[in-house]
């Protein structure tokens, strides 16, 4: 049995820590002495670093309790657990998506530079410094069959009808279009360059399939052409999916 104090210093946090923990329902004291001190079992480090590995991955202390629970139990048929580890791996898939958005336009903005530059004046045939930066940054990344998979999951998690027959022969006429992608607030805008007539009629059937997507209950897609192109516009809470997609689909 070991004190708080003990338990404290094993696992690298204050007593105060552990207390605020206890007073969570994360941790239990296994008994008290006499005088009402703490005393926990050898397994309460174990307990510890558990939800500390937890909250570093930006799970919630109201999320960590069904995970504990299941890690004791040894069950993680648990339909709680199984939603709160996809609600905390699909918030990932978000912020990923929004940093492959800045990465992707980062590309497109320094091959733009690029053209502009060499356009203007007589290009030197020795690779400069810029060349070999675009070299390395600007790789093609052709996407992989565990990307497939992965955007097959989202889609399905989502209720996304695009995991339709349907909806894969529309994708399929999307693929290998140059666009642009980025992010207002909570909406992403896919603007596909040209804008030719067999695109935006994709686009917009897309849109219509889409119509009734549970993902998008609140705001549906939308599909406006202009001067530059046919621009797509989903504002969900599940809209990255969709950046992720036209990314892949991009590359394909």
């Amino acid at each position: 049995m070991l004190t708080i104090g003990q338990l404290a210093k094993q696992v690298g946090v204050r007593p105060s820590t552990l207390r605020f923990y206890e007073k969570e329902g994360l941790l239990q004291p296994n008994g008290r002495s006499e005088s009402g001190y703490r005393y926990y079992g050898t397994d309460a480090a174990q307990t510890v670093r558990l939800i500390q590995r937890a909250q570093r991955l930006g799970f919630s202390l109201a999320d960590i309790r069904p995970l504990l629970q299941a890690w004791e139990t040894g069950d993680l048929s648990d339909a709680a657990v199984v939603a709160t580890a996809e609600h905390r791996y699909l918030a990932l898939e978000a912020q990923i998506t929004r940093l492959l958005v800045q990465q992707h336009e980062l590309e497109h903005f320094l091959q733009d530079l690029d053209r502009r530059v060499k356009k203007a004046s007589a290009s030197s045939s020795t690779p400069s410094a810029f060349d070999q930066l675009l070299a390395r940054v600007c790789a093609d990344p052709a996407a992989t069959g565990e990307a497939n998979f992965m955007f097959d999951w989202l889609l399905a998690q989502a209720g996304c009808s695009l995991t339709t027959t349907a909806g894969q022969q529309i994708l399929n006429r999307l693929r290998g279009q140059h666009m642009h992608v980025w992010q207002e607030d909570e909406a992403y805008y896919i603007l596909i360059v040209g804008g030719e007539t067999a695109v935006v009629d994709a686009l917009q059937e897309l849109a219509q399939l889409e119509s009734d997507c549970e993902a998008h209950a609140h705001s549906k897609p939308e599909v406006i052409t202009n001067a530059e192109g046919a621009l797509f516009i989903a504002r969900s809470e599940n809209a990255f999916i969709y950046a992720r997609l036209f990314l892949a689909l991009e590359n394909t």
